[in-house]
C-alpha cells in the first residue's frame, strides 16, 4: 500500500497549481479543440514551458482582476499569440465551473484589446473584434504548398493570416499540405475555406509557424472568415464548421466592428501542476 503522510500531501497540494483541459466548441468530450487552462494570481514565469509541456494548440492563463474583470493570455507550444477563441471559451467555461464567472457578462483584457463573454443557457458567446480581410494576393505558391494547384479560386490577406478559397468542400477535406512550405509564408496561419452544402462555409487552419500544424477549431480565424464570407454571401449570421479530424461547429453573427462566436465546452481533466 502506498504510504502518504497526510500533512506532506496537503503541503504538496497547496504548493501545486491547478490546471484543466477543456474541449471547446463541442458539446461532447473528445470533440472540438482541447485547450489548457490555468487560473493564476499572477502570470507564471514558466508559462511558455507549461504550454509546451501540454503541447495543445493553446493554453490560456487567466488572472482575476476583481468582480467581472479578468486578464487573459494565450500560449501555443512555441509562442504567445494575440488572440485565441477556443482557449477563451475553455477559460470562461472553467471560470464558470469554479464559481468565478458570477455575472452574466465578463470582460477580459488581452493583447487584442478588451474582449467580452456572455453566458446564455449552456452556451458562451465571445464578443471579439471583427478583423477585415484585405486585398487579393498571388496564390501560386500557396496553391503548391497546399497541394491544390488546380483548385484555388483566390487568396486574400486577412489581418495576420491568409485566407485561401477552394472550389469545393471535398477538395478542402482531402488536403494534405506541405507544412515545411507553409512555414515559410509570412503569416500567422493559413485559413483554407470553401462553400458547404450543410453549413454557410467550412474551413481548415494550418499554422506551423506558431507550432501548430493544424488547429482543430480556431475561433480567431473566424474573426476573419466572418468578414470574408459576409462580403461573399451578403449576410451577417453564419453557421460554420471546421473540417479537422475532431471537427467543431461555430455560430457567428456580425454586429458593426465586432463578431460574436457562440459555442459550448466540456471539461475532460482537472489536475495539479507540481513544478
Amino acid at each position: 500500500m502506498l504510504n502518504i503522510k497526510q500533512n506532506e500531501y496537503k503541503e504538496e497540494v497547496k504548493m501545486a497549481r491547478k490546471i484543466w483541459i477543456v474541449d471547446a466548441f463541442t458539446h461532447k468530450a473528445y470533440g472540438g479543440n482541447p485547450a489548457g487552462v490555468m487560473i493564476v494570481d499572477d502570470f507564471p514565469a514558466d508559462a511558455q514551458n507549461i504550454a509546451a509541456e501540454l503541447n495543445l494548440s493553446e493554453t490560456a492563463f487567466v488572472k482575476p482582476l476583481g468582480g467581472n474583470h479578468f486578464h487573459i493570455r494565450w500560449m501555443t507550444p512555441a509562442v504567445e499569440v494575440r488572440l485565441c477563441g477556443h482557449a477563451t471559451l475553455a477559460a470562461c467555461h472553467t471560470l464558470y465551473e469554479q464559481g468565478l464567472f458570477t455575472h452574466n457578462k465578463i470582460q477580459l483584457e488581452s493583447l487584442s484589446g478588451p474582449l467580452f463573454v456572455t453566458r446564455e443557457d449552456d452556451f458562451f458567446i465571445l464578443d471579439f473584434p471583427l478583423q477585415p480581410t484585405g486585398p487579393v494576393i498571388d496564390h501560386t505558391f500557396l496553391a503548391q504548398a497546399l497541394g491544390a494547384e488546380e483548385h484555388v479560386i483566390e487568396a486574400v490577406q486577412a489581418h495576420d493570416d491568409v485566407i485561401v478559397l477552394l472550389e469545393s468542400e471535398e477538395v478542402l477535406k482531402n488536403l494534405t499540405p506541405d507544412f515545411a512550405a507553409l512555414n515559410t509564408i509570412d503569416a500567422r496561419g493559413i485559413i483554407v475555406t470553401a462553400k458547404s452544402q450543410h453549413y454557410d462555409f467550412v474551413s481548415r487552419f494550418f499554422a506551423p509557424r506558431v507550432g501548430v500544424d493544424e488547429d482543430p477549431v480556431t475561433g480567431s480565424a473566424h474573426c476573419k472568415l466572418a468578414d470574408y464570407w459576409q462580403k461573399k454571401l451578403k449576410k451577417t449570421t453564419f453557421k460554420a464548421y471546421q473540417l479537422s479530424a475532431r471537427g467543431g461547429e461555430i455560430h457567428l453573427s456580425i454586429e458593426k466592428d465586432r463578431v460574436h462566436l457562440k459555442g459550448k465546452a466540456v471539461t475532460i481533466m482537472e489536475g495539479l501542476w507540481k513544478v
